[in-house]
């Protein structure tokens, strides 16, 4: 290669390294946030026997819309907490309660039911990305299966 090549060469790469650098630091100084705004959406509730009022244990909730599925279980004392995180605004959930654990603690109908957040409240947000959580309360009777 010539001499003159090889000194256009070197100086070409030494003009796109300290762009790259400037433009590289440059960018880094820029603060930007990243995410969306979110909020917390909890159901709870207790399940009971529909015959005899009693709590029913390790029922499978499954709360879900088009684009996601948040599972929990009934403690001992039949009570249950599913939290959803999503885009703070309306939303109404499908929420299924299916008995999986057989006769162990009687077997129950699965339920299907929704709960509907309309101009949900929020209590603790950040008052940036973060906007708290909304709250509803869904007690469920199961009934036994025939």
């Amino acid at each position: 290669m010539a001499p003159m090549q090889l000194k256009f060469l070197k100086s070409t790469n030494s003009l796109i390294v300290l762009l790259i650098s400037i433009l590289g630091f440059s960018s880094s100084c820029i603060s930007y946030e990243y995410g969306s705004p979110h909020a917390d959406f909890i159901i709870s509730g207790k399940i009971e026997s529909a015959t005899n009022n009693t709590p029913i244990p390790d029922i499978i909730v499954e709360v879900r819309d088009s684009r996601l599925v948040e599972t929990g279980f009934s403690r001992s004392d039949g009570s249950y907490e599913v939290a959803v995180e999503d885009f703070p605004a309306d939303h109404t959930y499908q929420i299924k309660f299916t008995d999986t654990d057989g006769a162990l603690n009687g077997e129950y109908e699965t339920l299907d039911t929704t709960v509907v957040f309309k101009d949900p409240k929020y209590t603790n947000g950040d008052g940036e990305w973060y906007r708290g959580y909304a709250e509803k309360e869904l007690n469920i009777k199961l009934k036994p299966k025939k």
